[in-house]
């Protein structure tokens, strides 16, 4: 293996994403996926290779690295790529007829179907997934909080017929015998509608207030349920595309964090980036933001709020220091991200690396001043300069907005409680 294609190796993140190996020739010879980028990857590399894998190993001579936000990101990013490409070495994958895709049908009481082509497109679908006996797993998982009907019956409102075996086994609401409304029904397609489309936090909240309701009304059975369904939308989520096909095949063109990695001299592509700033009036309620980018893109349940606690007068420094503190000495510390950056310049820089420092924490923390749009790192003694029309400097400028915004919003209603 060659100096370069070590150091690529070198920077590979632990997140879910998708790579792609090329032969001298630059030519794609296969494309995979994972959850854990580091560790698949460096599987290939093992002495002496693994069974099955010494042809492809001997002819890889360069690495392509895609982090994506999700496992079910990868997943699609993976399937396009191959019938882009056709790598000789996806022998099993090149045929895109052969993937599944889960299609929810638009008759009044939908039904839930595992299918090979997208054939009506007044259906709805969600795919292609890669792994069939996955798929259906996951549907078994579901039906047992959301019991939909899979059967292709055309059912009759008013028309009673005998029930399937799925009704008694408690995995469909018994549609056909009429043991459910439209709108009683709706509700369960709406929740299968959000596990696959990623819209959880929306439908979590939806769920919270049905459960809230059901717990007025003394329902406790029925509170139980909605507290297993929210349940399960949380624990799957990370396992669901983000994002269309077309828009990961547009990510994945631009490919920024790689480059972003190489611009500013990281040990790591940043597939998590933390993002933070300060919000307050004259010192008076003061609020600290976190926002997190996965993949390059937001991940809204993972941002958090903070109310400055320690810092009574103007010091936009030490509140940041209070902020990155308390957010890393948290016992549920959950992911830590590839990078942090930070609303502002040397100053608000040299507070958060010595935040981490008395934590001894190492993450690569950069300021990105608002006038000047300068990169300043813990990793370099000289400012970074991006072009200002480069991919990389409008990403950190998303994220940094965002984060700006993010604490203004919450300064805002403290501001308008106090009133």
């Amino acid at each position: 293996m060659d100096k370069k294609l070590k150091e690529k190796i070198k920077k590979v993140p632990d997140s879910p994403g998708v790579y792609i190996f090329r032969d001298k020739n630059g030519k794609v010879i296969y494309v995979g996926k994972s959850s854990h980028l580091r560790s698949r990857i460096n599987s290939y590399f093992v002495t002496p290779p693994a069974f099955g894998k010494f042809s492809l190993v001997e002819e890889i001579s360069d690495i392509e690295v895609i982090p994506v936000a999700s496992e079910g990101e990868a997943l699609v990013l993976e399937c396009s790529l191959i019938k882009k490409h056709q790598p000789k070495y996806n022998v099993d994958l090149k045929d895109g007829k052969t993937y599944p895709w889960l299609k929810i049908t638009s008759e009044t009481f939908p039904s839930v179907q595992i299918v090979r082509e997208q054939k009506n497109l007044e259906e709805m679908y969600f795919g292609p997934f890669t792994d069939v006996r996955g798929l259906k797993q996951v549907l078994r998982f579901i039906r047992t909080y959301y019991p939909f009907r899979t059967c292709r019956k055309k059912i009759v409102e008013g028309k009673i017929t005998k029930p399937c075996g799925f009704f008694y086994a408690k995995r469909c609401c018994g549609v056909c015998a009429g043991n459910i409304t439209q709108d009683e029904y709706r509700k369960i397609v709406d929740g299968v509608i959000a596990f696959f489309s990623g819209k959880y936090k929306n439908y979590c909240r939806i769920l919270k207030k049905q459960m809230e309701q059901a717990i007025k009304n003394w329902d406790f059975e029925q509170a139980k349920l909605i507290a297993e369904r929210i349940k399960l939308l949380e624990k799957m989520s990370e396992r669901l595309p983000w994002r269309s096909e077309d828009e990961l095949l547009l990510y994945r063109k631009e490919n920024v964090l790689p480059s972003l990695a190489e611009k500013l001299g990281l040990n790591k592509i940043p597939a998590i980036i933390e993002g933070y700033d300060i919000s307050h009036f004259g010192g008076s309620n003061a609020t600290g933001s976190r926002v997190v980018f996965k993949g390059g893109i937001p991940d809204r349940d993972s941002y958090r709020r903070f109310k400055i606690k320690e810092v009574s007068k103007i010091d936009d420094y030490k509140m940041l220091r209070e902020v990155i503190v308390r957010r890393f000495s948290d016992a549920k510390l959950g992911e830590k991200p590839d990078l942090i950056l930070i609303d502002g310049g040397k100053g608000q820089l040299n507070e958060v690396v010595a935040g981490l420092k008395e934590l001894k924490i190492e993450i690569p923390v950069i300021g990105l001043a608002k006038k000047e749009e300068i990169v300043y790192s813990s990793l370099s003694q000289k400012p970074i300069i991006l072009p200002k029309d480069s991919r990389e400097l409008h990403l950190l400028q998303d994220i940094r907005n965002e984060a700006h915004r993010f604490a203004r919003s919450y300064h805002l209603k403290l501001r308008s409680i106090k009133k």
